[in-house]
């Protein structure tokens, strides 16, 4: 499996379809925004589930969105940066036959109906600074045959 980042400028062009992560950069430490993130989840009343100071990453609680359902994020802070991606899902589960599967969880994607999600993580992103860039993470289950295929050469 390979994963590859596509950027683009926030302020440049429109957000790319399928783009999953949202990155700020700013002028702040990684200490810094670690508390600035905490402090704006925490005046939004967005609850923390897990919260890792050593490598200033915060995963928030199930944000509802509507009765049976809501969206997460996990926050990353580095030095001069913040990045955001997030995951959506239902808390209904389905039951066919007798055999009940678990709600389903889905990575956010600047796409479709889950555009209202990637929103609301850039709106919260946005409160963190001005140059905004966005990644979409392609990944490739099966390479091309010839290696030279993935470049494009």
């Amino acid at each position: 499996m390979l994963l590859l980042p596509c950027f683009a400028w926030a302020q440049t062009q429109e957000i790319p379809k399928n783009s999953d992560k949202i990155i700020v950069i700013n002028q702040q430490t990684s200490e810094q925004n670690f508390i600035k993130v905490k402090q704006a989840l925490a005046d939004r009343d967005i609850e923390i589930a897990t919260q890792d100071r050593d490598i200033f990453q915060i995963k928030t609680a199930l944000i509802r969105s509507t009765e049976n359902g809501g969206y997460s994020f996990l926050i990353n802070c580095k030095d001069g940066k913040v990045s955001f991606t997030g995951t959506w899902g239902s808390n209904l589960g389905l039951n066919i036959g007798g055999i009940t599967q678990a709600p389903s969880i889905y990575k956010i994607q600047y796409k479709g109906a889950q555009k209202y999600f990637f929103n609301k993580m850039k709106e919260f992103a946005e409160t963190f600074g001005t140059e905004i860039r966005y990644e979409t993470t392609v990944i490739m289950v099966k390479p091309p045959k010839n290696q030279d295929d993935l470049y494009g050469y």
